[in-house]
């Protein structure tokens, strides 16, 4: 026997109040003066007798119609079916329904979640109107989405109607948690908890706590809907990844994406880039399933701002890996100071003239070489110098330029600068030596860090280990040392980065002068020029990489008391910011979308991107075997409960609720209280008469 409400059991000892009342009121005899007791001895006798025997009988009752109303509340219920009285008793019964992204997959069967939802709802139908039933989504549909019962045929066929799968991947465990706090309100003995999942070795990988859920009571079966193959073979783009570090307008953007390959046969598909609504870059690709290749796409951005970065795949495609999102943000040009001699101008203005005006990153200036001293440099964000003619002045106002936060590029010079640079760069930890060397035994530019993002990407098939592909002749150079070199020559490192203050340093130890060498003729040079202005000038705006569902916090180099967010829906949002010693921090909470999230200033500056994408874990597509499904569970459920694996759903068509042949006992005993209260009522009235009527 099982009780539906088994604590009111503890109400039980209220049946020892009738027996306490009536130990309290027994009353002892009163003695009556009579003549002679030999003609009532045996009447007394007999009558003591019948009236103890009513007295017991009433307690007796008392006490069982109490019992009789707390058994009532408490709602027992025992097994099978009682000729005549016993029903098959309701169910409580909880669909927990997976609606990760793998279950949009579709196989031989077509998709699974469709499949899922026909089942389950045939499955509700089939179901008494007695019965409970709730539906409990792995990823709820809202952040904070009410769960409760419902009526098999009301609104629970349309919560489930309404389900899709989401850009996410569950965590069943949850899930589950979920559903033993609705079976903890359940009004029914028989509970039943069924998981409709494709069961993803990925999403079993973790070994969850122990948790002990679900007693005696209650079956959960595990439906699996994730046997059947897939009905061709499909590719899936699972990760992504933006490679440029230098982002400007008018540079190339290299974006990378790994392609997967699932099913029987061979998949081919054409992976392509889109720099907004336009496509860049594509490449076919071909695989066999299990096979894995990486693709390397380029595109250049022409508009400054945010910049959408789609790859798409589009052939023997999976629609759950079709597109991944890596957008980023291209800052505003910004101006720039050319100060320079009449021997440097003409390579400078050629270097900036290889590129149109309209993808230019930077407004440049050209300025005369006394401009250091006149100017208000605070008008620029970097300053390019190439002249000889720098002062003690004029190297004061560049060191307090750099300390502000400007950005400066500076070229070696002979003249007076000769004598002065040396002693100001030592101020900053570098060592700077003039050198020499005749034109027949030049030096050669002979090394590039091709790592940093000054060079990263620049020499195309270059390695590490081979030669430039070009060599400039140097005559006269400024050796280095103190700091990680950027670029050597055979004589030593020729080109330094310093931070100084807050500002950005770029020292080039080769001057913009042919007396020089062959440097400012070379390729090399506008190269250089160009990508160091980049870098030395404001900070492109960083990218971040997430998984959608993930719960989202960022520390951000801008100081803002809020910021706003463009979500891939298009939807705005203001966030409050917390300032920080490193930064400034926000909360942005989970994303549910995949896609681009843009944060901007509330001014419209642009801040950051965080591209959301599908994780790499749901796009694994391998399935869990019986063994580990059943494992698993074993993890989570408490040794009470019974545990069923279901292989196919078809078998939950005709999955009956076993052992809900019972019979609910509340409604008897309600009404044996009321006889036992019908003869209480009885006995007392015959007690009250017999204390009332003389003897005869």
């Amino acid at each position: 026997m099982n009780f539906l409400n088994p604590l009111a059991l503890v109400a039980l000892a209220a049946t020892l109040v009738p027996l306490l009342l009536h130990f309290l009121t027994l009353r002892k005899p009163r003695p009556f003066p009579f003549s002679s007791l030999r003609f009532l001895k045996e009447l007394q006798r007999s009558t003591a007798r019948r009236f103890r025997l009513r007295q017991l009988l009433l307690l007796a009752v008392r006490m069982a119609l109490i019992a009789s109303i707390v058994l009532a509340f408490a709602q027992p219920v025992i097994p099978g079916k009682i000729p005549l009285v016993g029903t098959r008793a309701p169910a409580s019964v909880v669909l927990i329904v997976d609606n990760s992204a793998s279950m949009g997959i579709a196989d031989v069967q077509g998709e699974r979640f469709r499949r899922l939802q026909q089942y389950a709802e045939r499955l509700i139908r089939s179901l008494s109107a007695e019965d409970e039933v709730a539906i409990v989504p792995v990823i709820p549909n809202a952040p904070a989405q009410a769960e409760g019962w419902d009526s098999p045929r009301g609104e629970v066929l349309r919560l489930l109607s309404a389900l899709n799968p989401q850009p996410s991947q569950g965590n069943l465990s949850q899930a589950l948690q979920r559903a033993a706090l609705l079976l903890n309100r359940s009004s029914h003995a028989h509970r039943f908890v069924l998981v409709l999942s494709d069961f993803q070795r990925s999403a079993l990988a973790e070994a969850p706590p122990e948790m002990h859920l679900f007693d005696g009571r209650t079956s959960v079966h595990a439906v699996d809907l994730g046997e059947a193959k897939l009905s061709r073979a499909v590719l899936v783009l699972d990760s992504v990844a933006l490679e440029t570090q230098l982002r400007a307008l008018g540079e190339p953007v290299t974006v990378t994406v790994r392609v997967r390959a699932f099913g029987e046969g061979t998949a081919e598909a054409m992976i392509g880039l889109l720099l907004g609504q336009e496509r860049v870059a594509q490449q076919h690709v071909a695989l066999r399933a299990g096979e894995r290749r990486t693709l390397t796409l380029t595109g250049t951005p022409l508009r400054p701002g945010f910049t959408s970065a789609v790859v798409i795949a589009e052939g023997d495609v999976a629609p759950i890996g079709e597109r991944c999102f890596a957008g980023f943000a291209v800052p505003e040009p910004f101006p720039v100071g050319v100060i320079t001699n009449e021997a440097a101008r003409p390579f400078i203005e050629a270097a900036l003239s290889a590129f149109p005006a309209q993808v230019l990153p930077f407004q440049p200036q050209v300025l005369s070489s006394t401009a250091l001293e006149a100017e208000n440099l605070s008008a620029f964000r970097v300053l390019v110098i190439a002249t000889d003619d720098l002062r003690e002045v004029s190297l004061q106002r560049i060191e307090a330029f750099l300390r502000a936060g400007g950005g400066v590029v500076l070229f070696a010079a002979g003249g007076q600068s000769a004598d002065l640079l040396p002693r100001w760069l030592a101020r900053f930890g570098l060592t700077a030596q003039q050198r020499s060397f005749p034109p027949t035994q030049p030096a050669t530019v002979t090394w590039a860090d091709k790592h940093h993002p000054l060079f990263a990407g620049v020499f195309i098939g270059e390695s590490d280990g081979e030669r430039l592909p070009e060599t400039p002749r140097l005559e006269r150079l400024m050796l280095l040392s103190g700091t990680v070199p950027l670029l050597r020559s055979s004589a030593g490192a020729v080109l330094a980065e310093q931070r100084i203050g807050q500002g950005h340093l770029f020292f080039c130890g080769l001057a913009v002068d042919p007396t020089w060498g062959d440097f400012p003729r070379s390729g090399l040079f506008p190269i250089f020029l160009v990508r160091a202005v980049l870098l030395a000038g404001p900070a492109a705006a960083p990218v971040f990489f997430r998984s959608s569902g993930e719960q989202v916090a960022l520390t951000l180099p801008t100081s803002a008391d809020a910021f706003t967010v463009r979500e891939p829906n298009g939807s705005r949002r203001t966030v409050p910011s917390l300032p920080l010693s490193s930064g400034t921090r926000i909360e942005l909470g989970q994303l549910r979308d995949i896609g681009t999230y843009e944060l901007a200033t509330l001014q419209g500056a642009p801040v950051a991107t965080v591209n959301a994408n599908l994780p790499a874990a749901e796009l694994q597509l391998e399935h869990a075997d019986q063994e580990t499904i059943a494992a698993w569970f074993r993890q989570v459920l408490s040794p009470a409960a019974s545990f069923r694996y279901i292989p196919s759903p078809e078998k939950l068509l005709s999955l009956s609720i076993e052992g809900t042949e019972a019979t609910e006992l509340w409604q008897y005993c309600l009404g044996l209280a009321l006889i036992l209260a019908a003869v209480e009522v009885a006995l007392s009235r015959r007690l009250r008469k017999d204390e009332t009527t003389p003897p005869p």
